[in-house]
């Protein structure tokens, strides 16, 4: 058998886990192997050391839970010391804060803005005044040319009207058969 498998049923026989015949046929491997004997003592070695440090442990804790003493104060029991310091800056913040606010604006009085109304719409320019304008500056050529261009020569194009549906239709007919 392995190392651990040795261990594992060391530690089921220290405490007490193996029926009879178990712990027996255990035993009977122990008394053949002195290596495994060897593991299976320290493993029981370890097993009852592990066993007193825990009723060590508990015993204390028993003992210190049945001395502990129920707090005498009464639930409703504040600071009053620490209410009082928050309190005192609380509104110490405040008047802070209403000086601060009321400081540039005391014994002035605000001007009030008036919009001014713009003059009326001017003179409407046709395409031949800009022309007279701007034509001859290279920004003054592009902007008459977009000025000149109609709606139906921006879409024109060569393809000769594929549209998006035909090109996938095309598509799912080349991927069939491939």
């Amino acid at each position: 058998m392995k190392r651990e498998r040795i261990e594992r049923l060391a530690t089921d026989v220290a405490a007490g886990e193996l029926n009879e015949d178990a712990e027996a046929l255990f035993n009977a491997y122990l008394a053949e192997h002195p290596q495994a004997k060897k593991w299976a003592d320290q493993m029981l070695s370890i097993y009852k050391k592990t066993q007193t440090a825990i009723s060590e442990k508990t015993s204390r804790a028993n003992k210190t839970a049945e001395t502990a003493s129920i707090c005498s104060k009464a639930i409703g029991w504040v600071k009053w010391p620490s209410v009082g310091r928050s309190a005192a800056i609380l509104a110490f913040g405040i008047l802070i804060g209403f000086t601060a606010a009321h400081w540039g604006t005391t014994g002035k009085t605000t001007e009030i803005a008036q919009m001014e109304p713009t003059p009326g719409p001017g003179p409407v320019k046709t395409v031949s005044d800009l022309k007279e304008k701007y034509a001859g500056t290279f920004w003054g050529d592009k902007m008459l040319v977009l000025l000149e261009r109609r709606p139906a020569q921006q879409y024109k194009a060569d393809f000769h009207d594929v549209s998006l549906w035909d090109k996938y239709r095309q598509y799912i007919k080349e991927k069939r058969y491939e």
